[in-house]
């Protein structure tokens, strides 16, 4: 059994002080003294008629995939195709996604990762719950139950 350290401690379990002189004594605390109603200062609004109202949380599923509602007349007229052509070679030169389609390439990339991942264990505890598979259990090694019987 090793023998406790009897020495100085080292110096960052030394107790100092910012300044050489010792330090004086805080001063006394102040009273509690009520502050009138007439000087309080309300936390509430004071136009409680104003309410605003935020619109009820979407779902996961509403955000991943939302749907506008179709405009009767957006499709009528054709687009400008250069437009379009110059955004994908600029897309190709510079490498940077236009600002407009961030939100898309983040759904898509998103459902590309997840996806996988979620077939894959939906048909693990799928098999585990109907197809009566087992789960793992992780083997024991001896030399870890020699160590845990003799504390």
């Amino acid at each position: 059994m090793p023998r406790p350290y009897t020495g100085a401690p080292p110096p960052w379990l030394q107790v100092r002080y910012a300044s050489t002189a010792k330090p004086s004594q805080p001063p006394e605390p102040r009273a509690f003294k009520p502050i009138p109603p007439s000087e309080r200062v309300s936390k509430t609004p004071q136009n409680e008629a104003i309410e605003v109202t935020k619109p009820p949380k979407q779902s996961l599923i509403r955000r991943l995939f939302s749907t506008r509602p179709e405009q009767p007349g957006s499709n009528a007229e054709p687009r400008d195709i250069t437009r379009g052509l110059e955004a994908s070679q600029r897309v190709v030169r510079d490498g940077i996604l236009d600002a407009r389609y961030r939100p898309a390439a983040r759904r898509v990339t998103a459902i590309i990762c997840a996806l996988p991942i979620a077939i894959y264990l939906s048909y693990e505890l799928f098999e585990r719950r109907f197809m009566g598979k087992e789960q793992k259990v992780r083997p024991v090694h001896a030399a870890r139950e020699e160590e845990g019987g003799a504390t």
